[in-house]
């Protein structure tokens, strides 16, 4: 990496100039690169990370053009030292959401009885935690949303009615990005 000073024509510019060089200006400074060249074999992880960071420019791109959403990412971008707005939201979609713990502790399959969910995303929002009851066929006996928490990262499902059969839960934590993680709790817990 080499820093253009002093040059009139060159400073401010940026992108690809020939084959090989890259200018990026950043914090006001311009900068030249050798273009980076792709590897020749890229093993699994690695695309998957190379099709994740694609889907979040995708993203970034499309918060950018809402003025709203672009100011809170320039509010993040602030509170976490980013560089820009746009570097915030590939942030927040490459962040995954997070199920940290689900108590099922004051659960026997009772109406009124509640599910606990602790869920986190480093920096950012979980946008909805989903608590679904299936009994043994996979036949959902009971489901809800449960939208935004305001318990600090927990989420309560409370049982609207009472179960008779061997059941199992799953629990859904999404992200606004669209991002989402999965957890069955095992054993199928049995009401008698």
């Amino acid at each position: 990496m080499a820093q253009v000073r002093n040059n009139t024509f060159i400073d401010g510019i940026s992108g690809k100039v020939g084959r090989d060089l890259v200018f990026k200006t950043w914090n006001g400074k311009t900068f030249v690169y050798l273009k980076a060249k792709k590897p020749k074999t890229q093993s699994p992880k690695q695309k998957e990370n190379r099709g994740k960071f694609k889907k979040a420019t995708w993203f970034a791109k499309m918060m950018m053009e809402d003025p709203v959403k672009k100011a809170e990412y320039w509010e993040k971008a602030k509170k976490l030292k980013l560089p820009n707005a746009y570097t915030a939201a590939i942030t927040e979609y490459m962040r995954s959401p997070e199920i940290v713990d689900v108590d099922t502790s004051q659960f026997q399959g009772k109406a009124g009885d509640e599910i606990k969910v602790t869920a986190r995303k480093k920096d950012f929002e979980i946008e909805m935690v989903e608590v679904i009851i299936e009994d043994v066929e996979g036949k959902v006996i009971e489901e809800e949303k449960l939208i935004r928490s305001s318990f600090g990262g927990k989420w309560i499902f409370r049982a609207k009615e009472s179960f008779k059969e061997d059941h199992s839960i799953h629990v859904i934590c999404r992200d606004r990005c669209g991002n989402m993680v999965k957890r069955k709790l095992l054993p199928i817990l049995t009401i008698r």
